[in-house]
């Protein structure tokens, strides 16, 4: 359940308990009300009949006249039913209506039981006449609050129905405030999504609420901090491959000039040994063979470490053709592999350390392919493309192998290039399914 949700449904609760507790309010109210109306009414129409019967002529004849009060004069009195009954029990008047024009009720009949229920029992009131003794009839005043039921359901009615315009008025308010109080909540969310996604440039704006303000500052120097972070990380990163790369570049010149020309000397004096055993020591002939064949292998090996560490045709013809090498020799190794490699847009004054990186990335990317991928093809992708105002160089390194799952990668290849290319302030992404893809992007100029 959203916050936005759960605050409206709290409000909305609160709103329907205050509506049903000034329901009953009401309620209760109109119950006493009509009490109140009808013992008043009632006292009033004793009153008004005490005075009549000192001002009636017809009480000194011993009897009582039809219309002798004239109760139909009290026929607005509709909570009250009065009967005059003659002393045989007669009705002779009443201030109920003769034209058949009954009160239309249109309080429901639940709304007038509750309010019986709550109302003491209504009991007829009796006042008897009589005149020197002799009785010659009586007043009968019946409470019918049914009128004044009538009235009070239709003032609880007109309330309710304001109350529901002003509970649905107010639902509408608290949406529409809770919607815009929450709004910066999109913001920080989208905020939080540029951070997953690598974009440490991502910032919150300045709220205007005081407690949310505090936040978009705590969150902005936090990205700041964790931003420089990042930046020292990946320029330290870029140092400590800088000094790999030169410790190589060192290792490679001395096994070339040093180990490389001893070889290259044992082996020539290997061939002559064996030429010379050949006329004058027969026996020894063999092994300078065999020390020949030996020092041509170191020869060989030794070449294939010169170009592990640093290959000389990247420091002397540059990256483009390096990478052409590069390719063709892994090429020749894994016959079965089709391998096709574009390159573009290739600069010849490019920085150093983002031509070993490139070189490096299609070099392990080859590697993993030979050991894992199973592939049949591979297609290598490298051209100059503009981001974020940028100039830089596109990497894509695809194959048709059985993919893997990069969340259970293990070994150091794989975060080595990603490393390599985000030190130098670039973007690196793995694709794997049907297949793998490595695409990353370098900056021509780094940090």
């Amino acid at each position: 359940m959203t916050l936005k949700l759960r605050l409206n449904l709290i409000i909305t609760a609160l709103l329907l308990v205050v509506m049903f507790a000034g329901a009953f309010l009401s309620l209760n109210n109109a119950r006493q009300n009509a009490h109140a109306e009808v013992i008043s009414a009632e006292k009033l129409v004793l009153y008004l009949f005490d005075t009549a019967i000192l001002n009636n002529p017809n009480l000194g004849q011993k009897k009582l006249a039809n219309n002798s009060f004239h109760l139909q004069h009290l026929k607005h009195m509709r909570h009250l039913k009065i009967e005059l009954l003659d002393n045989n029990g007669k009705l002779i008047d009443s201030n109920q209506t003769l034209d058949g024009n009954a009160f239309q009720n249109e309080a429901p009949a639940w709304f007038e039981r509750i309010l019986s229920e709550l109302t003491p029992k209504w009991e007829p009131s009796v006042r008897k006449l009589e005149y020197q003794g002799l009785f010659l009839g009586e007043l009968v005043i019946t409470p019918d609050p049914t009128y004044e039921y009538a009235e009070k359901w239709k003032q609880i009615t007109d309330l309710l129905n304001l109350v529901m315009v002003f509970f649905i008025l107010v639902n509408l308010m608290v949406i529409w405030a809770v919607s815009q109080a929450l709004k910066p909540t999109e913001k920080i969310l989208d905020a939080l999504n540029e951070l997953e996604n690598g974009n440490l440039a991502a910032r919150l704006p300045s709220f205007k609420l005081p407690e949310l303000a505090r936040i978009g500052e705590k969150f902005n120097r936090m990205v700041e901090k964790l931003q420089l972070s990042i930046l020292q990380n990946h320029k330290l990163t870029q140092q400590l491959i800088t000094l790999q790369e030169e410790e190589r570049k060192n290792l490679a010149r001395e096994l070339h000039d040093e180990f490389g020309q001893c070889l290259t000397a044992i082996n020539t004096d290997a061939s002559v040994i064996s030429t010379v055993a050949e006329k004058k020591y027969p026996e020894l002939r063999e092994g300078a063979l065999a020390i020949s064949q030996l020092s041509r292998h170191l020869i060989d090996m030794v070449s294939g470490l010169l170009q592990q560490l640093r290959p000389g045709i990247l420091d002397e013809l540059g990256l483009g053709p390096a990478l052409l090498d590069l390719v063709d020799t892994w090429k020749y190794r894994h016959k079965h592999v089709i391998c096709i490699i574009k390159a573009s847009g290739i600069k010849e004054d490019l920085n150093e350390a983002i031509s070993v990186a490139v070189y490096r990335l299609v070099q392990e990317s080859l590697t993993n392919v030979a050991r894992h991928a199973e592939a049949t093809e591979v297609d290598i992708d490298v051209y100059s493309l503009s981001q974020q105002g940028k100039d830089g160089l596109q990497v894509i390194v695809k194959d048709n192998g059985k993919g893997f799952v990069s969340d259970q990668a293990s070994g150091f290849g794989l975060p080595g290039m990603r490393e390599r290319v985000e030190g130098l302030g670039g973007s690196f992404k793995i694709t794997s399914s049907a297949g793998t893809e490595i695409r990353a992007w370098i900056p021509n100029k780094p940090y």
